[in-house]
């Protein structure tokens, strides 16, 4: 039995790519943080939403170019 819980978040995604009917592994997979996620209140106007996307992509293309 693989022991899912001593995983990166990295190598269980590769994990569930290659062994799709894993249930135990993709209730692992979808039960871990995302560090990177953005997470927005469902309340919030859309308009609202949008600018903060927008503002995380910008971030993420700044930092891919000084890289």
């Amino acid at each position: 039995m693989t022991n899912f819980k001593e995983m990166s978040l990295n190598e269980l995604r590769k994990y569930v790519l290659a062994n799709r009917q894993d249930q135990e592994a993709w209730d692992e997979f979808v039960s871990r943080p995302r560090p990177n996620a953005i997470t927005v209140p469902a309340d919030t106007p859309l308009e609202e939403q949008e600018r903060i996307l927008r503002d995380a992509i910008n971030r993420n293309k700044e930092r891919e170019r000084l890289n």
